[in-house]
This record gives C-alpha cells, sequence and structure tokens, in this order.
C-alpha cells in the first residue's frame, strides 16, 4: 500500500480499529523477521513498510490521546 493511502486510511480510522490494526502489523513483522531469518524470503523492503506503518499508527495514537 502506497503511504498517501495508508495515511488516508489511518486518518480515517477511530481508536479501537487503529490498535487492532497495530496488532496485525505486529503479528505480520513476527512473521516476516522469522521468514528472513530462516532464508524463506529475502524481501526486506516489506519488513521495513511494516515497521513504518506500525510507526504511523503510534503517531497517530498518540496524537489523539493529545487532544
Amino acid at each position: 500500500m502506497k503511504r498517501k493511502d495508508f495515511l488516508k486510511e489511518i486518518a480515517s480510522k477511530g481508536e479501537k480499529e487503529l490498535k487492532k490494526d497495530l496488532s496485525d502489523l505486529k503479528d505480520k513483522l513476527w512473521n516476516l523477521n522469522s521468514q528472513f531469518i530462516a532464508g524463506k524470503t529475502k524481501n526486506f523492503q516489506e519488513i521495513s513498510s511494516v515497521k513504518k506503518n506500525i510507526a504511523r499508527i503510534f503517531t497517530k495514537l498518540n496524537s489523539q490521546e493529545k487532544k
């Protein structure tokens, strides 16, 4: 998913949905890291993208808490 599309998607979601997405992305990151270490995948770019999306969700959640 492109960065702009992802930002639009998280902007329209509530806190519960964001926390669910965060949990899903953490699980995905765990699986990707496991596959990378085992040598089953060489797609490091996807791991990096998932990490960035996790950070974007954390940023959105923190900005919602301050309001």
